[in-house]
């Protein structure tokens, strides 16, 4: 499973190069990498993905 961050100022890794704002999408197994860049504050956190809440049927 990969790992995303969104990139707060420009960062340069593994030769590509990312603007403010852009998503950095890293590869398995960097997760720690990622942490160590939120914690620097070179990057955010992607926020989680929202939970749908179930849809009721109307009864008839």
């Amino acid at each position: 499973m990969s790992v995303s961050v969104k990139a707060l100022v420009r960062l340069e890794l593994d030769g590509a190069v990312y603007e403010p704002g852009q998503w950095v999408t890293l590869p398995d197994g960097q997760a720690e990498r990622a942490q160590g860049l939120v914690a620097h504050g070179l990057a955010a956190e992607a926020p989680a993905a929202p939970v749908k809440p179930a849809r009721r049927k109307r009864a008839s």
